[in-house]
C-alpha cells in the first residue's frame, strides 16, 4: 500500500471516532514519518517549529492509539497503520484471518540448532536410504518471527507452490513494504510444503551476512 491509501484509510477511522478529518498538519506529519523523516526535518517541511510538531505528533499518536487499540508512536506508526489497513481491506473483501498453525516438529521456541545435527547423528540410516525418506523433515525456524495471524493470500501461495514443487525454481524473492506480510506468507508456505523437503532452515539476513557466514551457518545442519 502507498502512503495516500493509508492516509485515506486512517482519515476514515479518525472521522468515525471524532467526526473530524485529519487536518493538513497531521497529514503532513504522517507523510513525513512514513518516509522515515525526523521531527527537525518535518518542522521545516511543514513550516512549523519543532516543538509544535512534536506536540501535534504526540496528540496524533495518542488519538490513533485509542482508535486502533495499539501503542502507536513515531517509530512504529507506519508498520501498524499499514497492517491495520490491509487487514481491514481483506476483511471487507470477505477474506478470513486464519491462525498459522505450524507443525509441532518445527522449532519456533529457540531450541539450539545443534539439535538438527544431533538428530542426524542419531539416525541409523544413511541420508538417501528409503527409511529416511519417510521421516519428518528437519525444520529450524529459530530466527523466524512469531506471527499469529495470516491474511488470506491463496493465489500467491498457489503461485509459490507451483514455482517450488512443479517448476523446481531454486531461488525466489518475496519483496514488499514493511509489515505487508512477507514473513507470514513464507511461514504459511513452509507449513504447506514441509513434507516435500528434508531440511527447511530460516536464516535472517537483517545484518547482511556475507556468503561465507551463511555457508558456515548452514553447515551446522549437515
Amino acid at each position: 500500500m502507498n502512503i495516500q491509501e493509508v492516509l485515506q484509510w486512517t482519515d476514515e477511522q479518525v472521522f468515525v471516532k471524532t467526526e473530524k478529518h485529519l487536518d493538513s498538519l497531521q497529514r503532513c506529519i504522517l507523510e513525513e514519518v512514513w518516509q522515515g523523516e525526523k521531527y527537525p526535518k518535518i518542522a521545516k517541511k511543514c513550516n512549523r517549529s519543532e516543538d509544535h510538531i512534536k506536540q501535534v505528533a504526540r496528540k496524533l499518536w495518542k488519538l490513533l492509539s485509542e482508535i486502533l487499540e495499539e501503542d502507536i508512536k513515531q517509530s512504529n506508526v507506519r508498520s501498524i497503520l499499514e497492517t491495520k489497513a490491509l487487514s481491514n481491506i481483506y476483511n471487507n473483501n470477505g477474506s478470513q484471518i486464519v491462525s498459522s498453525n505450524i507443525n509441532s516438529h518445527i522449532n519456533i521456541c529457540g531450541e539450539k540448532r545443534q539439535d538438527a545435527e544431533e538428530a542426524k547423528q542419531r539416525s541409523p540410516n544413511p541420508p538417501d536410504s528409503p527409511q529416511n525418506k519417510s521421516q519428518s523433515p528437519i525444520i529450524d525456524l529459530t530466527d523466524a518471527p512469531e506471527l499469529p495471524y495470516f491474511y488470506d493470500r491463496t493465489s500467491e501461495l498457489s503461485t509459490l507452490k507451483q514455482w517450488i514443487l512443479q517448476a523446481h525454481t531454486r531461488l525466489i524473492t518475496v519483496y514488499g513494504l514493511s509489515g505487508i506480510g512477507k514473513s507470514a506468507i513464507a511461514l504459511k508456505l513452509i507449513e504447506q510444503t514441509q513434507t516435500e523437503f528434508d531440511y527447511i532452515i530460516w536464516l535472517s539476513l537483517t545484518n547482511t551476512p556475507t556468503l561465507s557466514t551463511l555457508q558456515t551457518e548452514l553447515k551446522q545442519f549437515f
